[in-house]
């Protein structure tokens, strides 16, 4: 019986045993399985930190050997490293660096700044950020540097790191400090020739407004034409006094070219490369003589808002031409002798004496000695102006220039009429050359100028200029007691008359229009500014409309 009761028992042993054995070899199996995985897992992860080493390896050599100083601080601001490049900019060595805060390097006035910048970083309000800032060397020296700073990223905010990268900009900056030094230096200079480069302005501004008066009263002939003796002998006298300082007294009738004569004189001088002033002494008021001559301060009469300086001094160094000299006052002779005789002057108002070096080049249509003998000129001024006397002949006397004279203005006269040149005949020659011309070589180019304008054809036609000469344009000249003096001044009384009256008709056959190709300054070949200022010259005024319906 007890055999038989074994038996069971150990066979249910056997299986249990069996049944073990089956589920160690199952565990053993997930075991192998589990550790070829933790093997493969294992060998990726020393690939991983192979690549790893190997990239900081790399990253190691470039940030040590950069050309640039670079250095990475914790989220602290404490310098973990530092490469060479920054060491030999600072002064510090590595292991120095290393146990230092940045702010440790940075000038005191530029920490604030580097700091918030920082914390802006760290927080990962920015991802970088660039700023040009000041550092402090071992040897105490202050230097410039460009710092980029770019966050690092850790696992965790607690890992995150800032590395900077810094150039070296101190030589740009002194570069800077000099050209700003420059700058001030040179506005410090501006400052003290405020005055002067004022004074030059007012001066420049005066020579800019008598120059512009000049142009508008200006009758250009270009250059001196004509092949006669006695523009011969004046080219000649011309060549032998412009290279000298003397004064030159120029004479002739109204319209021979005085201004022309002096304009050649200046070109030809020591002077030519500073300016050429023209004084009308005839177109002067009385009252305002020793204004225009000599200048006035500020409140000198009434008036005066400001300084003005007069012709002498906007002439300083050049020319002045005084056309019609014998105009000028006689109480205002004496002062002009004295400019001549010491250069010396006072502006109106003024009690500072003055000096001034011009030449002077007179012209007068007058026979200024007549004006001595009836005491109306003062003789010392006669002979200081006449130290070379020019004397120009008037077109009657030299009308074998009339050709020449008269081709060149039908050239010049049709670009500025902007018309093809019409035909210059030789009856037209003749018919020129038939008249007398009182008013000279101005009358002959206005006659010119005329004849292109009414010519309706290529061709010009003088017949009937005597006749037109005659007219009413010219009230004031009594035809039936013609002058015996040539010397004169009707004749240029009349053709200041002509001009108005030609003024006048162009304004009536443009309907009073100024401006533009169908306003009358067109339709004269002058600039509208220049029409505007001979109409106050000769006190045109365009007529109400109750006067126009009246007529």
């Amino acid at each position: 019986m007890a055999v038989n009761q074994s038996e069971p028992s150990l066979k249910a042993l056997e299986e249990k045993c069996q049944l073990l054995e089956n589920q160690c070899s199952e565990y053993v199996r997930a075991l192998e399985r589990t550790n070829q995985r933790l093997e493969k897992e294992i060998r990726k992860q020393k690939r991983t930190e192979s690549r790893l080493k190997i990239s900081e390896m790399r990253f190691r050599k470039i940030f040590e050997h950069a050309p640039f100083g670079a250095a990475i601080a914790d989220r602290e601001g404490s310098i973990v490293l530092a490469n060479h490049a920054l060491c030999r900019m600072l002064g510090y060595s590595q292991h120095e660096l290393q146990r230092m805060h940045f702010a440790d390097i940075t000038h005191k006035e530029d920490v604030d700044a580097d700091m918030e910048r920082f914390r802006q970083l760290i927080d990962g309000a920015i991802d970088h950020y660039n700023l040009e800032k000041r550092y402090h060397t071992k040897q105490n020296k202050v230097i410039w540097g460009s710092m980029a700073a770019t966050l690092i990223h850790g696992r965790n905010p607690q890992e995150r790191s800032i590395l900077g990268m810094v150039e070296d900009i101190s030589e740009r900056k002194r570069t800077e400090k000099k050209i700003i030094q420059s700058r001030d230096d040179l506005e410090a200079v501006v400052a003290e020739r405020t005055r002067e480069i004022q004074s030059l302005k007012d001066r420049l501004q005066a020579e800019n407004l008598i120059l512009k008066q000049e142009l508008a009263e200006s009758q250009s002939y270009g250059t001196i034409i004509g092949e006669s003796h006695p523009i011969k002998t004046v080219i000649s006298q011309i060549e032998l006094v412009a290279p000298t300082d003397a004064n030159v007294l120029i004479h002739g009738e109204s319209g021979t070219g005085k201004e022309l004569v002096a304009r050649e004189i200046h070109r030809h001088s020591q002077r030519q490369d500073n300016p050429l002033i023209k004084v009308n002494c005839a177109t002067i008021p009385k009252d305002l003589y020793e204004s225009e001559f000599f200048g006035h301060v500020k409140g000198a009469f009434t008036g005066a808002v400001k300084d003005r300086i007069g012709r002498f001094e906007a002439a300083d160094g050049g020319t002045i031409f005084l056309d019609e000299v014998g105009e000028i006052p006689l109480d205002l002779q004496s002062k002009l002798l004295r400019i001549l005789q010491e250069g010396e002057y006072e502006r109106v108002g003024d009690d500072k004496t003055r000096k001034v070096n011009v030449r002077i080049i007179a012209a007068t249509n007058k026979s200024l000695l007549s004006e001595v003998r009836a005491k109306r000129f003062r003789d010392d001024l006669f002979y200081r102006l006449n130290v070379f006397p020019i004397q120009i002949a008037p077109l009657r006397d030299r009308k074998e220039d009339i050709q020449l004279l008269a081709t060149h203005f039908v050239e010049k006269l049709s670009r500025k009429l902007n018309v093809p040149p019409p035909q210059l005949t030789q009856a037209n020659i003749l018919d020129l050359q038939s008249y007398d011309w009182p008013g000279n070589v101005r009358e002959l180019e206005n006659t010119v100028e005329r004849a292109i304008i009414l010519s309706r054809s290529t061709s010009l036609n003088f017949s009937a200029m005597q006749d037109f000469a005659l007219t009413d344009t010219e009230p004031r000249v009594d035809r039936a007691a013609k002058p015996q003096n040539r010397e004169t001044v009707l004749s240029a009384d009349a053709m200041q008359q002509f001009d108005r009256q030609n003024t006048i008709n162009a304004l009536k056959q443009c309907k009073w229009k100024i401006y533009g190709n169908d306003g009358a300054a067109h339709l004269l070949g002058i600039k509208p500014t220049t029409l505007i200022e001979r109409m106050k010259r000769m006190r045109i005024r365009k007529p109400s409309k109750k006067a126009s319906e009246a007529h």
